[in-house]
């Protein structure tokens, strides 16, 4: 194939697909190897993530579960930009330091 000095238009388009072909084998054998390595390094490590319950809250019967909870998750929210926020301030991770309590202003 590379004899010539100018290619065919049919050799041109086979050299493309095998490339194509090659760079697009070696992705899907990247995306297989990550996968397989992260399951497996999942089943070694075996690190428990602890559950976030939600705060229980006093509710009376005529309001609904879906308004709590989509009250609770907004709570989660907010803490987790002024968590995020104070980290950013400190320039530490948020593992160096605790937050005991937020009051509003």
């Amino acid at each position: 194939m590379g004899l010539t000095e100018n290619m065919s238009f049919m050799q041109s388009i086979v050299t493309f697909l095998i490339g194509f072909a090659i760079v697009f084998i070696c992705l899907i054998a990247i995306a297989l190897f990550i996968i397989i390595s992260s399951k497996i390094i999942g089943v070694l490590v075996k690190e428990k993530v602890p559950e976030v319950k939600p705060a229980t809250t006093a509710a009376s019967p005529a309001s609904s579960p879906k308004v709590v909870v989509q009250d609770n998750q907004e709570e989660v929210e907010r803490l987790a930009v002024i968590i995020s926020a104070i980290s950013e301030e400190m320039r530490e991770p948020v593992e160096n330091f605790s937050i005991v309590s937020v009051k509003e202003i």
